[in-house]
């Protein structure tokens, strides 16, 4: 007996990283077609990292027959199918519940260097990147969430993106160097942002901050952060509803609140804990999965409906959903006999594997470099106070 399958696109994420697809200064994007068909004939995402389907998501895709590959450019799922009329029906229907889960591990010692986002993620944050619009704000395609818009007396982080307008934004902002001013401001100096290139007249979104979300492994750990109160902790799943858990309270100075995750599924809860005078609500991701450095889920069905995987009658979308990484600027600092301390770029430029960005600096007398000087490479950077710098020995 020969079993015959059709199998159709479920759905796909095409995985982009700046340091590898920009040609120098010029972003992928804006290149001709010719030209970023030979930037992708020499890109491989796993080069830099790997993405994984966890336990629980290899056996979700074997009760539906699914399979599952990372490509060159990202990850690809397929289901088999029959016609329903001229549309592509799944035979058999993925729940409007049910979320695939994959975890991601970065491969490139040099990753956090050349990528745009906190050289160190803070202690008990993963990232975390999804479909599911009610986690945050995002626009299709991207799995990314958006960044938020300028907040008055914060201090930004070179890397740090804002926007001008969360729900629609029409412009992406990112830091060059340390400061707490309002890019969209008139007056702000140059020097401490830029605005990225649109593309099709709208912003990109990348992975940032803003992907960050606390995680924890089988046992919830919660430090209260003010003395005395002993809140009281509630646990949802993602579709709202109540979890039982155990939970434990050790006391101290500033109390800590525990609960045995370990009969959970892994995956995306909400904590809201309450003490009189006392909340805090946050989204957690429990897995046990200690070395991932960020989760992605995709949900079959969405608050949004342009990020589902299905139509309305069930029939396939096969959505392809974006995740991106913006390469990291620096400051290029050019040391040798013939430079001095005004031997450093204007701006932070951004670091590429492929083409080649002129520099203009001034030599130790002052005095203008006319000849083309190298550019910096991924292998070492410097953060020094409020910038970030890439030493260049010539």
């Amino acid at each position: 007996m020969v079993l015959d399958l059709n199998y159709e696109t479920l759905f796909e994420i095409a995985i982009s990283h700046h340091y590898h697809l920009d040609d120098g200064a010029t972003l992928f994007d804006t290149l001709s077609a010719d030209e970023r068909l030979a930037m992708l004939g020499r890109y491989d995402i796993g080069s830099f990292m790997s993405v994984t389907p966890t336990k629980a998501t290899r056996a979700k895709f074997a009760g539906l027959h699914v399979v599952y590959k990372q490509t060159e450019t990202g990850i690809i799922t397929g289901i088999p199918y029959t016609l329903n009329g001229t549309k592509e029906q799944p035979q058999i229907v993925p729940a409007d519940n049910m979320v695939f889960s994959f975890s991601v591990a970065i491969n490139d010692g040099l990753f956090a260097n050349y990528s745009s986002l906190p050289l160190k993620a803070p202690d008990g944050m993963v990232y975390f990147f999804t479909n599911d619009p009610a986690l945050s704000q995002r626009v299709s395609p991207f799995l990314t969430a958006t960044p938020n818009v300028y907040k008055a007396a914060t201090d930004y982080y070179p890397g740090d993106m804002l926007v001008d307008n969360q729900a629609t934004p029409t412009k992406l902002f990112i830091a060059q160097q340390k400061n707490n001013l309002d890019p969209t401001a008139g007056a702000t100096p140059a020097g401490n942002w830029i605005t990225d290139t649109l593309v099709g007249g709208k912003p990109l979104s990348y992975a940032g901050s803003a992907d960050l979300i606390r995680q924890c492994g089988r046992v919830f750990i919660y430090q209260v952060t003010v003395a005395g109160k002993t809140p009281a902790l509630t646990i949802k799943d993602r579709q709202g509803n109540v979890i039982n858990v155990t939970t434990s309270l050790e006391t101290g100075e500033l109390n800590i609140v525990k609960a045995d995750m370990g009969s959970l599924p892994e995956g995306l809860y909400t904590a809201h804990l309450a003490d009189t005078g006392y909340t805090d609500d946050f989204p957690f991701y429990y897995s046990t999965d200690a070395s991932a450095w960020a989760f992605i889920d995709i949900c079959v069905k969405t608050s949004n409906a342009v990020y589902n995987l299905l139509q309305a009658d069930t029939t396939l979308k096969a959505p392809v959903f974006s995740l991106r990484f913006k390469n990291r600027s620096t400051y290029w600092r050019y040391i040798g006999a013939m430079f001095g301390a005004a031997s450093i770029s204007a701006n932070a430029l951004p670091l590429t594997r492929q083409g080649f960005i002129s520099v203009k600096v001034n030599d130790k007398n002052n005095k203008p470099i006319t000849d083309d000087l190298p550019n910096a490479t991924a292998s070492l950077i410097k953060p020094e106070t409020n910038q970030i710098f890439s030493d260049i020995f010539f």
